[in-house]
């Protein structure tokens, strides 16, 4: 409510937030902010080279500018997929895209917030968050089968 505007022009939306352009948009912000940061490293000094991983990279060498890319990013995406779970109780729901990349270790990260958050989770069905097996490519394959 009330977020930040959208490519779609809406305001708030889950993409803006939790997409892999969200995620590139968030670390380039921080690197502006954190000159010493590893992301800069990571990208030879060009901030446009800057991508969905340099973050994630980043905080895995210790970078505390990209810990907290990571983790605000996580929270958004964390939150988003609450909101479905609980809105269609699924028994999985499927990460896929370019940041499903990062595989187990992103469930991972997110868990405990998904875990605590999903309604009824003792007694209705438990979602269980999995990296899509097709990855990045989910989507291309299934435009495939349609036609």
């Amino acid at each position: 409510f009330d977020g930040e505007e959208c490519n779609c022009g809406r305001v708030g939306c889950f993409e803006r937030y939790a997409s892999a352009t969200a995620l590139v948009n968030q670390t380039k912000a921080a690197m502006a902010e954190h000159k010493d940061s590893k992301m800069w490293e990571l990208c030879d000094g060009d901030i446009e080279k800057a991508g969905g991983r340099t973050a994630f990279d980043a905080m895995k060498a210790g970078d505390a500018a990209a810990k907290e890319v990571v983790d605000m990013y996580l929270k958004y995406l964390a939150s988003g997929l609450v909101n479905m779970i609980n809105i269609f109780q699924p028994e999985v729901l499927s990460i896929g895209g370019g940041i499903s990349g990062e595989g187990q270790p992103l469930i991972d990260m997110m868990s405990d917030v998904i875990e605590k958050e999903q309604y009824g989770a003792d007694f209705v069905v438990h979602t269980k968050v999995r990296i899509a097996e097709l990855g990045n490519d989910a989507g291309i394959i299934g435009a495939a089968l349609l036609g």
